[in-house]
């Protein structure tokens, strides 16, 4: 009986003998990863983003490499107050912090208007319709003339005072 007793308390200290050791094992590890994760991550190192707006790409991309920065054209949009050529946004924003080798996405003026055809409702259109038609594909409308005849159809379109057929290609 006093065998039994002895093997039962050796077989229990080998347990949480066992026990002990996963334990110290489980915290020298979350340590050793904590550690590892700051030094891979550089917790605390940062570049400020800078701001790079109206400048030409080569020189942004100049400023951008300068400060241990990349960057990659992601759209191109059109401004009629900046240059062709010029960064008109980047994300992330000027003065945002980044790690070193951070890609900056730049949008730039292409300094072509975008066009688009006007849509076939000259004399097959009510005014209702063929306003809410022309909304919806982005035109801005200006003042309606009224002319003889039926007052709810639409008998021409006109741009900047010209009458224009369908299919003509007009300024956003």
């Amino acid at each position: 009986m006093a065998k039994d007793s002895t093997k039962k308390k050796r077989g229990l200290l080998i347990i949480l003998l066992n026990i002990l050791a996963m334990v110290i094992l489980a915290v020298l590890l979350i340590i050793i990863t904590f550690r590892w994760m700051k030094s891979y991550t550089r917790h605390g190192q940062y570049i400020t983003v800078p701001d790079v707006s109206g400048m030409y790409e080569e020189e942004a991309g100049r400023v951008l490499a300068s400060a241990g920065l990349r960057y990659e054209i992601s759209d191109y949009k059109f401004d009629k107050m900046m240059v062709e050529g010029g960064v008109i946004e980047q994300k992330p924003k000027p003065g945002a912090y980044v790690k070193e080798s951070r890609k900056v996405y730049l949008t730039l003026n292409s300094g072509k208007e975008p066009t688009k055809a006007v849509p076939d409702l000259a004399d097959n259109s009510s005014l209702r319709a063929a306003e809410s038609h022309l909304l919806a594909a982005g035109f801005k409308l200006g003042p309606t003339i009224y002319v003889d005849g039926d007052q709810d159809w639409v008998y021409e379109i006109r741009y900047q005072g010209q009458k224009i057929a369908a299919g003509t290609e007009v300024p956003e």
